[in-house]
C-alpha cells in the first residue's frame, strides 16, 4: 500500500517518536510510507529510513480565539478548525497532495484537517497517538479539565469544530457529518498509552497497545559524580524558569544527566551532565532513580515501564493532563520551575526520598513487564492494515 502519514499540530521530537517506529514496520513489509509533518525538519533530522518527508505540509497560520481550552475541539483550533473560511483552504491543499501522492489510506497523528480532508476524498483513514492527540468519540466533547466543573452549555460552545465539519462537507459535497464526533468515528482509533497514561482517565479509550514510541537515539553518556539517587533530566533550557531545577540540583550535588535541544545559557554545575542529542532512554533510562521532565508522553511513558519516580514541571495543557494522571497513579509529582530553586529542591528531597512513591511505580512496572514493544508494534501494525482497508 501508499501510506500517507500525517502531523499536523505539536511540535518536539514526541510525533516523530510516535510515527517512526510504526512508519518502519510498515516499511518492511514492503509498504510504501511518506509523511507530511509540521515541522519537516525535525522529521528528517531524527529519523531517515522510517518514511519519506514531504517538504511542505499544509498548514494554518492564522489567528486563534483565546480562552480557557475545555474540549478537544478547541485543541485542533491552531489546524485550522477555527471556522469554515479557514478550513476550506486547508483542505483543499491536502486533496492536492493526495492527488499529488496517490495514497491508498492515511494514517493520522494529531492531523484533524488531514483527516477530514480524508473523509472528502473517500480515503480510508486511521487515527492513532496518545489519548490527547487521538481521543475516542466519546471523549471529544468531554471536559480536558477534570479538575474543574464546567455545564454542558459551556463544553458544547467551546469551540466551532462542528460547525467546520459540517461546512466542509457541504461545501465539497462530501458525505455529510454532524460534526467533530462522527468525523473522529469513522477513522479507527488505535490509542499508543495504558490506562494510567489515558489524559482522559483510564479506560477512557477502551483498548491499549501500550506506548510505541521511540526515535533512534544513540546518546548513551556516562553518569557524573556525584552523592544521591540518579537523576535524568529532560527540559529544555530555552524556557528560562527551568535553570531553577539547574540551581536546584547543583545545591543537592547529585549526579546528573540533562538532555535539552538548546544549550545552557551559563555554566552548568559539576554534578550535571549536558547532552544536546536525545539520550538512549531504553538504556540510560533504565539506569535512572529519579526523572524530571515537563510531562512530555513519551520520556514519561518510558520512566512508567522502568519504574523510575517522576518530578513533573508541565507548561502546556498536554503535558499537565499527563502530569495530573501520573500523579493520580501515585508514581509522580508535580512542582512549578516558576517557584525558585529552593521550592524545586525541596521537592526533589521528597520524591528522593519517597518510599511510597517508588514502591508504587515499581508495582506498576512489574504489571507491564511481559509487554513487549516489538511484538506490540506488529500487531498494531497488523490492526491498521485492516483499518486501511476498509
Amino acid at each position: 500500500m501508499r501510506i500517507l502519514a500525517s502531523w499536523e499540530l505539536g511540535l518536539g521530537y514526541g510525533h516523530v517518536a510516535t510515527l517512526a517506529p510504526i512508519c518502519r514496520a510498515l516499511r518492511t513489509r514492503n509498504h510504501h510510507v511518506t509523511l507530511a509533518a509540521r515541522t519537516p525538519g525535525t522529521a528528517v533530522r531524527l529519523e531517515r529510513d522510517a518514511f519519506d518527508v514531504v517538504t511542505a505540509c499544509p498548514r494554518y497560520c492564522g489567528p486563534v480565539p483565546r480562552g480557557e481550552t475545555l474540549t478537544y475541539g478547541q485543541v485542533i483550533a491552531p489546524a485550522g478548525a477555527v471556522d469554515p473560511a479557514a478550513a476550506i483552504p486547508l483542505v483543499r491543499e491536502w486533496l492536492t497532495l493526495f492527488e499529488r501522492f496517490g495514497p491508498d489510506a492515511l494514517m493520522a497523528e494529531h492531523a484533524p484537517v488531514s483527516l477530514l480532508a480524508a473523509h472528502v476524498a473517500g480515503l480510508p483513514a486511521v487515527r492513532l497517538g496518545s489519548s490527547f492527540v487521538a481521543p475516542s468519540a466519546r471523549s471529544v466533547t468531554a471536559s480536558l479539565l477534570p479538575w474543574a466543573s464546567h455545564d454542558a452549555h459551556a463544553l458544547a460552545a467551546a469551540a466551532p469544530a462542528d460547525q467546520v465539519v459540517r461546512e466542509v462537507c457541504r461545501y465539497f459535497g462530501a458525505a455529510r457529518l454532524a460534526g467533530l464526533v462522527e468525523l473522529v468515528g469513522g477513522a479507527s482509533l488505535h490509542s499508543l498509552a495504558w490506562p494510567e497514561l489515558d489524559h482522559h482517565g483510564p479506560g477512557a479509550c477502551g483498548f491499549y497497545y501500550g506506548p510505541l514510541v521511540g526515535i533512534e537515539a544513540h546518546a548513551r553518556p556516562e553518569w557524573p559524580a556525584g552523592e544521591g539517587p540518579r537523576t535524568l533530566v529532560y527540559l529544555p533550557f530555552d524556557r528560562p524558569a527551568n535553570l531553577a531545577v539547574a540551581h536546584a540540583l547543583g545545591a543537592l550535588r547529585w549526579p546528573v544527566l540533562w538532555h535539552s535541544p538548546t544549550p545552557p545559557p551559563a555554566e552548568l554545575p559539576a554534578n550535571i551532565s549536558y547532552c544536546a542529542e536525545p539520550i538512549d532512554l531504553a538504556v540510560v533510562g533504565l539506569q535512572a532513580e529519579l526523572y524530571v521532565g515537563r510531562g512530555g508522553y513519551g520520556a514519561s511513558a518510558v520512566m512508567l515501564c522502568a519504574g523510575v519516580p517522576q518530578l513533573l514541571l508541565p507548561d502546556t495543557l498536554e503535558s499537565l493532563l499527563l502530569t495530573y494522571r501520573l500523579c493520580r497513579a501515585g508514581v509522580a509529582r508535580s512542582q512549578a520551575a516558576s517557584a525558585g530553586a529552593h521550592a524545586v529542591a525541596e521537592a526533589l528531597s521528597r520524591i528522593g526520598r519517597s518510599d511510597e512513591i517508588r514502591t508504587r511505580a515499581s508495582a506498576i512496572a512489574a504489571r507491564y513487564s511481559g509487554w513487549s514493544r516489538a511484538q506490540m508494534t506488529e500487531f498494531l501494525v497488523d490492526d491498521l492494515l485492516i483499518g486501511m482497508r476498509r
